[in-house]
């Protein structure tokens, strides 16, 4: 019984760790084709299953649909893309309807789910360039992440730290600062003098 209990347990926690939202599932995880693939041979797999995400460049509204263009980033395993300084290139995903570019502003997260359409040759800045195509039938956006404040822990002794002889080891309190830029209280002016 209590094995059973332990599988149990463990089965439930994996599946936590590599869930994928709802909006981004898919039966077989294993016929999603690569955005690498794709791009190197995107005749080849029009009409496969993709799941492809990253840092939206642009949002572009017509009664036709909805394009939204995408700056590529490798997913995590629940789908959210890596954050980082290096991309395999671009991909446009089309939506039917509208989407609001207040919300799906520049530099958010997304990853969508669809079939590969017909790459589309379009501009980046005045750059050629030929862009794969996601007919998206499932999005993500995802949620921001705040940053978390840094802190920094001082264990010197409150009233030895600024000599020249402290102790090094002598037991005192713990002083915590935030790192992340100056405290908003007081204008820094002194009231000494008027009295």
């Amino acid at each position: 019984m209590k094995q059973l209990w332990l599988m149990g347990l463990a089965a439930l926690f994996l599946s936590a760790c590599s869930s994928v939202p709802d909006e981004l599932a898919v039966v077989d995880e294993a016929s999603l084709v690569s955005y690498k693939n794709a791009l190197e041979q995107p005749e080849q797999y029009i009409g496969q299953p993709a799941r492809w995400g990253g840092m939206i460049a642009a949002v572009r509204n017509t009664d036709a649909g909805t394009e939204i263009e995408v700056v590529h980033l490798e997913l995590q395993g629940w789908g959210r893309p890596v954050p980082s300084d290096q991309s395999d290139g671009r991909f446009r995903a089309k939506l039917a309807g509208f989407v609001d570019p207040m919300v799906y502003k520049e530099g958010r997260y997304i990853t969508f789910t669809g079939t590969i359409a017909a790459a589309e040759t379009g501009m980046i800045d005045e750059y050629n360039y030929l862009f794969p195509v996601l007919n998206a039938s499932g999005k993500y956006l995802w949620p921001i992440q705040k940053e978390k404040p840094q802190v920094e822990v001082d264990y010197s002794s409150l009233w030895y730290r600024h000599y020249y002889f402290s102790r090094p080891h002598y037991p005192g309190p713990v002083i915590i600062r935030n790192t992340q830029g100056a405290s908003e209280g007081g204008s820094g002016q002194s009231d000494k003098g008027n009295n």
